[in-house]
């Protein structure tokens, strides 16, 4: 009996473990995984108390916010780019207000760089997005995204 026991928790530990490593590229498209991922994140970030490594730790989680919605785009997943873009931009927000928060002149420079980086990106994919697509107006999400970079850019520049 014990012996089962044990097996059963291995192999349930053996299955955690690997949908924790297929939620690592999951994208809004693929719920179950998706939500796996978003706690394993979201329980990353709350192991992070000093604001430069939550901002690290953030900016990072951003670059793959903007490559959910770069697949979500790609994959003609378009009923998911609400909600892909809107992860995007609440990361984006939350990470200028820790910058500005904590007054951090150097992560405030080169959380510009990547926003300015990023704002190509998305730039190239509302480009690309095909907007005669009847009833289909998410393309404006991603040019949303883009302005609300523009706003915490802004912001970003008054950080001294």
């Amino acid at each position: 009996m014990k012996f089962r026991i044990q097996l059963g928790l291995i192999i349930l530990l053996a299955l955690v473990a690997l949908f924790l490593l297929f939620s690592m590229r999951a994208s809004p498209d693929s719920p179950l995984l998706f939500a796996l991922k978003r706690v394993q994140e979201n329980s990353f970030l709350q192991l992070k108390s000093d604001p430069r490594e939550r901002i690290d730790y953030m900016s990072s989680l951003l670059n793959s916010r903007l490559e959910e919605l770069q697949n979500v785009v790609k994959n003609k997943n378009y009923g998911y780019v609400l909600k892909a873009s809107l992860r995007y931009s609440t990361l984006a927000g939350r990470i200028t207000e820790l910058i500005e928060a904590n007054n951090l002149a150097d992560k405030a420079l080169e959380t510009k760089n990547q926003f300015l980086n990023h704002q190509k990106i998305l730039d190239a994919l509302y480009v690309a997005y095909p907007k005669n697509i009847p009833d289909n107006w998410e393309w404006k999400y991603i040019q949303d995204d883009f302005n609300y970079l523009k706003l915490y850019l802004d912001k970003l520049a008054e950080v001294k």
